[in-house]
């Protein structure tokens, strides 16, 4: 993990409930006796303070206590303290990592310059209730894939996603984290409800340009920059990179939230396609990605107006589309009158070893009590990648977004 000087830090998290003491400095003139009650008064209040964060984690054991994250190791998830980047030209705002060097940044949209404003903006609050092996609630699910947690480390809480738990087998599929034969993803997605959803990262927005990157025989964009088609022809995307000058191009796993960092981009293997569709009653749509050189697609029903939300992790084998790594999306209308708007393309967060991390450690069987644990800003994050696994007397506690029941 990256703090805000470009250097390793292992605190994620800060607790933002500590009672603060402050004791007047008398002058060194004042009185013997001055003196003994002064020295006396701050025994008083170090003690008033130690009973007050005592008391104040006892209760949090049932109740939580609110957390402030730290550093950069879970964006696009949750935040650090960070500034906003905005385009001119796409009219985006998103959130980036600070640094006091960086004035502009591409944007990862279009690729034009993007102000990054001087405001630091508040991080994330997030509620941890306490863990020492089984929690004080009763009632509390054990700990699995896909948990957001609080565990020890050298300078305060890290948090950190579970991606393992006792009794699985951690490996790699090239430099993919697989658990149990599954890439890490679809492993977590075999659990009910995560406590901290998985943030996804737009991409392309089809609503922000003036000039399309869709294209299709028989389909129309209105001024609106609404689609409807004649027949069922594809509407397919052409991808083009910022990073290699707007040229088509494959997709790669860009981070918008870190800047100032250089490193080898990786092919994308998850993606999202969402947006809103207008129905006279039933509609059916097709949509195929290009994904591990090969087409996979997905029909499903939709009716009358309605948002859709289409991953292709559930995608099956197919070859109906005319689609390839610089064109990795399109989509038809099987059956009904479909009109489409606000189509928008995001890529899903990829667990992976980068270039430094050691391979050799891999298989790893997780014994009773063991966890591996991931950064969801895979690029940076400290984590089980790094300091391998992690003893439950590590955890401290589960995450929890402050709103959640």
């Amino acid at each position: 993990m990256l703090d805000h000087a470009g250097k390793l830090s292992t605190a994620d998290s800060e607790p933002i409930d500590v009672q603060v003491a402050v004791i007047a400095q008398h002058r060194s003139n004042s009185r013997p006796r001055d003196r003994h009650r002064i020295t006396l008064g701050v025994v008083v209040v170090v003690f008033a303070a130690f009973v007050i964060a005592w008391m104040s984690w006892k209760r949090g054991r049932d109740s939580g206590l609110l957390f402030a994250i730290h550093g950069p190791s879970m964006a696009p998830t949750l935040l650090g303290e960070h500034r906003i980047a905005s385009c001119g030209t796409c009219g985006l705002d998103w959130p980036v990592g600070i640094s006091d060097d960086v004035e502009s940044v591409d944007c990862f949209h279009c690729g034009d310059q993007a102000k990054v404003n001087d405001h630091v903006n508040v991080a994330s609050v997030v509620m941890v209730h306490a863990y020492d092996g089984e929690f004080s609630d009763s009632g509390a699910d054990p700990l699995r894939s896909g948990d957001v947690v609080a565990i020890d480390g050298e300078d305060g809480l890290r948090i950190k996603r579970i991606a393992a738990v006792p009794g699985d087998i951690v490996e790699l599929d090239g430099g993919y984290l697989l658990v149990n034969g599954k890439r890490v993803p679809q492993n977590m997605a075999s659990e009910i409800e995560l406590n901290v959803p998985i943030s996804v990262m737009p991409f392309e927005m089809d609503c922000r340009r003036v000039v399309t990157r869709w294209a299709g025989k028989g389909w129309q964009r209105s001024e609106q920059r609404d689609w409807e088609p004649e027949g069922q022809e594809w509407l397919v995307y052409h991808h083009q990179s910022i990073h290699q000058g707007n040229r088509p191009s494959r997709l790669w796993d860009d981070y918008p939230y870190n800047i100032g960092l250089s490193r080898k981009l990786q092919p994308v293997q998850r993606i999202v396609l969402s947006g809103k569709a207008g129905c006279q009653g039933r509609g059916v749509l097709e949509v195929v990605f290009w994904i591990n050189n090969c087409a996979v697609g997905v029909i499903c029903e939709i009716e009358d107006d309605c948002e859709f939300n289409i991953s292709s992790d559930d995608a099956l084998a197919t070859k109906t589309a005319p689609i390839a790594a610089d064109a990795p999306v399109a989509i038809r209308v099987l059956a009904g009158s479909v009109r489409l708007s606000c189509l928008q393309l995001s890529r899903q967060i990829e667990y992976r070893l980068r270039s430094h991390d050691d391979r050799t450690c891999y298989p790893i069987d997780l014994g009773s009590g063991e966890y591996f644990v991931v950064g969801d800003n895979v690029p940076v994050s400290l984590d089980s990648r790094n300091f391998g696994v992690i003893q439950d007397r590590e955890i401290k506690g589960r995450v929890a977004l402050i709103d959640s029941p």
